[in-house]
């Protein structure tokens, strides 16, 4: 467990925990799609773009902590006559935190739309995902159903014929 510790905390830096976190974001927003493809649920920009404006800003975070890190390490010793200690150690540790706690969730989420989609996940995960999958259920509910081609075909031809 020790080497595994180690070894995470010399490839981690910022840059690589957001592409951890961005290849999560996308794997749960295809996963969210297919879900909502096999319950002929309507996919609108609202659902896909609706869950990625939430995720990808806590995607960002641990590039913007790591940015901040690289900027305070180029800052003088001395500000307005005070000797600032910095310390990039307690940065990292931060950084590595808030990628475990936001993968978490995401790994969460995903695991719920697997569900939703039919792909059986392991079943220590079902009662850990529970809440996630009946507030993605209730999505379902709120959202119109997808209409078939011959559908809207039909309905653009009616509209422009009322024109």
């Amino acid at each position: 467990m020790e080497e595994l510790v180690r070894y995470a905390f010399s490839v981690s830096n910022g840059a690589t925990e957001t592409a951890v976190l961005f290849i999560l974001v996308f794997l749960d927003t295809f996963l969210g799609t297919l879900w909502r493809k096999r319950n002929s649920v309507a996919r609108t920009s609202g659902g896909g773009l609706g869950g990625l404006t939430r995720s990808v800003p806590l995607a960002l975070m641990p590039v913007t902590i790591w940015t901040f890190t690289i900027l305070m390490s180029v800052v003088p010793q001395h500000l307005g006559g005070r000797y600032v200690t910095f310390d990039p150690m307690i940065f990292d540790v931060i950084s590595f935190g808030i990628t475990l706690t936001i993968g978490a969730y995401m790994v969460k989420s995903i695991s719920a739309n697997m569900q939703l989609a039919g792909i059986p996940i392991p079943s220590f995960l079902v009662k850990w995902v529970e809440d996630e999958y009946h507030v993605k259920l209730q999505k379902i509910e709120d959202e119109p159903t997808a209409k078939s081609g011959e559908t809207v075909t039909e309905q653009a031809t009616e509209n422009s014929e009322v024109k």
